[in-house]
């Protein structure tokens, strides 16, 4: 695990960097995206491992099929809706922080560093 105070020298001593810091510089608070891509990575295997029954729902669900994705977590949890789910306010995106040469470098760190499973779930984020 990486220690949140970890300098420039101590990551590119990282395995998981190695292969891929040059090309990682300009990714913006690019330790954060690792921890993400990390998670998920192991969230992916651990429940495959286990195997730990899961559901993946994506953000765009819920602006897109609102209903249907709430439904999908109720039938997924074997639960009853008890009453009207609260509104969803959609418009969180987070594109526009980032200049085209940070999004390319991000779209290639993901690339790099996500296993199959946690790349199938977030490529479309890239296209």
């Amino acid at each position: 695990m990486i220690a949140l105070s970890m300098d420039v020298n101590e990551e590119k001593t990282y395995k998981s960097y190695q292969d891929i810091f040059d090309s990682i510089t300009t990714v913006p608070c690019h330790a954060d995206f690792f921890r993400y891509i990390q998670w998920h990575n192991l969230a992916f295997n651990t429940a495959c491992d286990l195997q730990i029954p899961s559901l993946v729902i994506h953000y765009e669900n819920y602006t897109t099929n609102f209903d249907q994705t709430m439904d999908a977590i109720v039938d997924f949890l074997q639960l009853n809706a008890i009453h009207e789910a609260p509104s969803f306010i959609p418009g969180k995106t987070y594109r526009d922080y980032f200049t085209g040469e940070e999004f390319e470098a991000v779209t290639v760190m993901f690339e790099k560093l996500a296993l199959g499973k946690t790349w199938d779930n977030t490529k479309h984020y890239f296209e």
